[in-house]
């Protein structure tokens, strides 16, 4: 195999890279490359090469910025972690909250309670029919409970506004 090589390559190859190649090479130079096919075949692929290398690189930050977000990411999850049993506290307590206000309005609601005999009358014939354990029986009124712990009802509105207060409070994002 010849080894064919042309003096001109390094003059085309200088004026690729340089980027003067070719509106601001020699025109002797554009002449020999337009007759020479090792040197056009040159100019193609460098120019080829040059473009694609031309590409900008994406800006990657210093060290310095990278160690600082993996410290504020690091506090941001400690900080997540450590608010996760008390948000579930405050869960569980709300959820008191509306268990209590649940039981003082069925203990006073006469509606409320004519649909609890009415439940127990129907689980006391399956019960007669299945032979379940015994089912405590509710006092004839509950309504005077209403009248006798309006202090208890009163501090459980309380609670309940209090509560939303403080989990909307403890919830809010700086």
């Amino acid at each position: 195999m010849a080894h064919i090589e042309c003096v001109h390559e390094s003059d085309v190859l200088m004026m690729v890279t340089t980027g003067r190649w070719p509106d601001r090479a020699p025109a002797e130079l554009r002449e020999h490359a337009a007759s020479c096919e090792l040197c056009s075949d040159l100019a193609v692929i460098a120019v080829a090469i040059e473009t694609e290398a031309a590409v900008p690189v994406p800006a990657v930050p210093s060290a310095g910025t990278v160690w600082w977000r993996a410290q504020l990411r690091a506090r941001q999850e400690a900080a997540r972690v450590v608010v996760r049993p008390i948000t579930a506290a405050q869960a569980l307590s709300l959820a008191a909250l509306f268990g209590l206000a649940g039981a003082v309005f069925g203990a006073t609601a006469p509606w409320f309670q004519g649909a609890l005999r009415w439940f127990g009358g129907a689980l006391s014939t399956v019960r007669n029919n299945v032979r379940l354990p015994e089912l405590p029986t509710l006092p004839q009124n509950l309504s005077g409970i209403w009248i006798g712990y309006w202090v208890v009802l009163a501090v459980a509105v309380f609670s309940l506004i209090a509560g939303a207060g403080i989990m909307r409070w403890a919830m809010k994002e700086d």
